[in-house]
């Protein structure tokens, strides 16, 4: 059992400045020793600082009982910006397994840091409101965006600050955070509702040499087109580009890595904005393609669990491979590393770590990976289909040849 004694807690005022210590004793690690001697200084400056000089001391074991341990999670989130700032940490080893920390915040120190910090923050929000604000009225849509990413956090912090500093004083109003951040979010989303991406010129619809393009994307409103600003182009959810359109609002792809098995296939354009609100259907692109990949059929043993052998039969057909007697040989083997089982009351919950193995006339692909289900086996599919599709498509290209 963890036991720690807290020897003494105190506050008090030297030179107008108030100190705050707490002393922590552990007979598991220095660590945590400072960990509680944290902890014991956030508690009472949150329950005690309305007291202006006060003296207490009290000795309590760390236990599923203790008020201290109770309060432990809690108060470990209480060392923001104020703690760190402002305390000092005195360490002794008090003999074999013994371990001591004093904690002791100058709270004055820590106020005149995140006093600092609050004329900062207004400061650094002020620019940003007017980048921001002038951003929009030249249409520079994505220094705006970046400029409203970096305001965001920024707030919280201020906000932080303010709270800290106000456990031990009363902030006036020419310490508030000088940005409407609800007014700028409004401003950004209004703008960039009106924008619109459309492909102009020839649309490219053959694969050719795994090789997709080129692609003209404009981008516009009702001004014209717009510069500076990021397009994507995507498929299945996977980013293929990106770039930024050029002074004529034109940007241009030429896409590798693309779905090259058999069938139409789609490539979504996409204006990058954050999603304020409800996205405009304007700002995507949706485009289609062919491929006529030559026909690759396989046919596959497998002498595993009848679901693990489905997840590699599903996970080939949506590479484009297709199983037939007359195909090629593919021999799919699996080797377990780990296994472990979580049993919680009547739910189980596995999970696997294992080798797959594919062989076969110029195939020879490995890959170690892990997955969670409800079993084993369920485990192990779950995993495989986790397998990219690109992966696949070049580890089996041999039966294409």
């Amino acid at each position: 059992m963890r036991i720690f004694t807290i020897l003494l807690f105190f506050i008090f005022a030297i030179c107008d400045a108030r100190i705050v210590t707490f002393t922590a004793t552990s007979n598991v690690s220095q660590e945590d020793a400072d960990k509680q001697a944290m902890a014991g200084v956030a508690v009472q400056i949150r329950s005690t600082i309305a007291v202006s000089h006060s003296t207490q001391k009290s000795e309590i074991h760390n236990s599923k009982q203790s008020n201290l341990q109770k309060k432990y999670s809690e108060s470990i989130q209480v060392r923001s910006e104020l703690t760190l700032d402002g305390v000092e940490l005195k360490r002794q080893k008090i003999q074999k397994n013994t371990w001591q920390t004093t904690a002791i915040l100058d709270t004055e120190k820590a106020t005149a840091s995140l006093r600092q910090k609050l004329f900062d923050t207004k400061f650094k929000a002020q620019q940003l409101d007017s980048i921001i604000c002038n951003a929009i009225g030249l249409r520079q849509y994505e220094k705006a965006i970046q400029a409203y990413g970096e305001l965001v956090p920024l707030q919280l912090s201020h906000q932080r600050a303010s709270a800290d500093i106000s456990i031990f004083e009363p902030l006036d109003k020419s310490y508030a955070f000088k940005a409407n951040v609800p007014a700028l979010e409004a401003l950004i989303a209004e703008s960039v509702a009106g924008l619109q991406i459309s492909v102009v010129g020839e649309v490219p619809s053959q694969v050719e040499d795994n090789a997709l393009g080129p692609f003209r994307i404009l981008v516009q409103n009702a001004l014209g087109p717009v510069s500076k600003i990021k397009v994507l182009a995507e498929q299945n959810e996977k980013i293929l580009a990106e770039a930024f359109t050029d002074s004529s609002g034109i940007v241009v792809f030429n896409l590798k890595n693309v779905e090259t098995f058999k069938g139409e296939h789609f490539i979504h354009f996409r204006i990058f904005i954050p999603k304020f609100s409800k996205q405009s259907p304007n700002l995507e692109q949706r485009v289609s393609y062919t491929s006529s990949a030559p026909n690759c059929t396989y046919t596959m043993n497998c002498q595993e669990e009848g679901a693990v052998c489905i997840a590699f039969e599903n996970l080939f057909s949506k590479a484009g491979f297709e199983e037939n007697k007359n195909g090629k040989k593919v021999t799919v083997q699996l080797e377990t590393i780990t296994k472990h089982i979580f049993e919680d009351g009547p739910k189980k919950i596995s999970t696997v770590e294992f080798l797959i193995s594919l062989t076969g006339d110029k195939i020879r692909f490995t890959k170690q990976i892990k997955g969670t289900g409800s079993s084993e086996f369920s485990a192990k599919s779950n995993a495989i289909y986790k397998i990219s599709v690109p992966e696949i498509q070049q580890a089996l290209q041999p039966l294409c040849e």
